[in-house]
């Protein structure tokens, strides 16, 4: 019994590296995603909060360190001014306009030397804010009144048509003065402005550096993955496993990369290793199918081993029904078959005497039936197989006499009731057995063979292919002569 043996499956290998590249483009995509629009930003959130509140402790810092100095200066002319008057008071002095006049003028001169800027001064004022004296930048000869006196010591904010001021002031009871040091407000805290400034110029190339350095370690990190993307791509388009991955840095990625070669490198192993399998199956099966055709022709020939004018007979049935079935237009495969199995179509002759088989003259009604068992016989033989050709050759021994209008034996059959493979080896196996010399028959010529198979279609043969037999018979003519031909050689 004969088996046709089964090809494994080429190995998914390609399939699976294509699946897989995609998978890493899409990770690639999610990464450089959270690269340069979650990582980048976060970091320049992060510097732009940290500077600010840098820049506000900066800020107070020096807010405070301002505020200091301004108080120094007040508490230095608010001494300055007392220990003078304990002075002139220790020696009985303090109701002498003179030595007051004095006082006054040793004060201004005090207060001038403190001064370290065109817009600072100090002024004096009344109980009712009427101003005695101001030295500084905006000192006026009249001595006019620039502002009313703040209502209590410490510090105070005004508002005049010039800018706003910050100062401090105290109260100097014995000559009634309320006494004030003041600044512009934009010469105060232009410290913190220039220092606004500077933390910008600094943030910003704090933020410039951190972005080109954070995406130089992104690249770091993301460049080995996308060479690890791309060579899974090329291994998905072209097949070629050899591709491996450089292990660029002794880290995670050096990692994936050397376990990605190690995959590769075991699928290449296996790939080659079930290619040479498969190659060993193709042989075999190659060499199977090569012994079964052996086989195929030993069982025709044994049909018609006492037949030595049937002999060649068989094989020009297998190429007739096979030129027939390309012409019917069947698939390869299909004329293949009919080609291999065709050949057994008489098989069943082996069961039917020799005193049948090889009688010379009209057989007679017993005869006839004994001789047309062999179709059942030849069913009989070839159906306990397993082969598609030998069940195919079943199909033909069993059904390759009977006719398009029912006529025909063992069953009776009639039109497309009868199998095609039937109706082709009907057609070829009259054709070659018409042109064939029989001990009860000379072989008739070929116009008159092309005659009969014309005029019974529809009556023993298929009309289409009785009609496609006529329409083409130069060539199949043509083809039958060369068969006979090349058995003479």
């Amino acid at each position: 019994m004969l088996v046709m043996p089964v090809v494994p499956a080429a190995f998914p290998f390609p399939s699976d590296v294509s699946r897989l590249s995609v998978y890493y483009e899409s990770v690639m995509k999610r990464l450089r995603f959270k690269a340069y629009l979650v990582v980048i930003p976060v970091l320049v959130a992060t510097s732009s909060v940290g500077g600010y509140v840098a820049f506000q402790e900066s800020r107070a810092g020096m807010t405070r360190l301002a505020s200091r100095h301004m108080a120094y200066k007040a508490e230095q002319l608010r001494d300055f001014i007392n220990s003078e008057w304990a002075v002139v008071e220790s020696l009985g002095l303090s109701d002498d306009p003179a030595y007051r006049a004095a006082q006054e003028a040793s004060f201004r001169s005090y207060a001038y030397s403190l001064l370290r800027s065109d817009t600072e001064e100090v002024s004096a004022f009344d109980d009712w804010g009427g101003i005695f004296f101001t030295v500084g930048g905006r000192a006026t000869a009249d001595g006019a009144t620039r502002h009313r006196p703040p209502a209590a010591d410490g510090w105070y904010t005004y508002d005049e048509p010039d800018g706003a001021r910050v100062g401090i002031a105290f109260a100097f009871e014995p000559f009634e003065w309320v006494v004030t040091l003041s600044e512009r407000s934009d010469y105060f805290f232009s410290s913190e402005k220039s220092l606004l400034r500077n933390f910008a110029v600094i943030l910003a190339v704090a933020i410039v550096v951190a972005s080109l350095l954070s995406a130089s370690y992104l690249g770091r990190v993301t460049g080995p993955l996308e060479r690890l993307t791309d060579a899974v791509s090329a291994i998905a388009s072209t097949g070629d496993a050899s591709i491996r991955v450089p292990v660029e840095y002794d880290d995670e990625i050096g990692e994936l990369a050397g376990r990605f070669n190690e995959t590769l490198e075991a699928l290449e192993d296996k790939s080659r290793r079930l290619a040479e399998a498969v190659e060993a199956e193709r042989l075999a099966h190659a060499t199977t199918v090569e012994r079964e055709h052996e086989t195929l022709k030993l069982l025709a020939r044994i049909a018609d081993y006492n037949d030595e004018q049937t002999g060649a007979h068989v094989e020009r049935i297998g190429e007739l029904s096979a030129y027939l079935a390309r012409l019917l237009g069947l698939d390869a495969a299909a004329v293949a078959l009919i080609r291999d199995s065709a050949p057994l179509h008489d098989i069943g002759k082996i069961g039917v005497s020799d005193a049948v088989l090889l009688k010379p003259g009209p057989l007679s009604p017993q005869e006839r039936v004994a001789m047309q068992r062999h179709a059942v016989i030849g069913r009989d033989i070839l159906s306990a197989c397993r082969s598609e050709y030998l069940a195919d050759g079943a199909v033909i021994a069993m059904t390759h006499h009977e006719k398009w209008d029912g006529s025909g034996y063992p069953g009776g059959l009639a039109g497309e009731g009868i199998p095609l493979s039937g109706r082709i080896v009907a057609v070829a196996d009259v054709f070659d057995a018409l042109l064939s010399d029989r001990p009860y028959k000379p072989g008739w010529t070929l116009e008159a063979a092309r005659a009969y198979v014309a005029e019974q279609g529809g009556g023993h043969f298929d009309p289409r292919i009785s009609a496609l037999f006529d329409e083409r018979f130069d060539e199949l003519a043509e083809f039958w002569l060369g068969l006979k031909s090349r058995e003479r050689r």
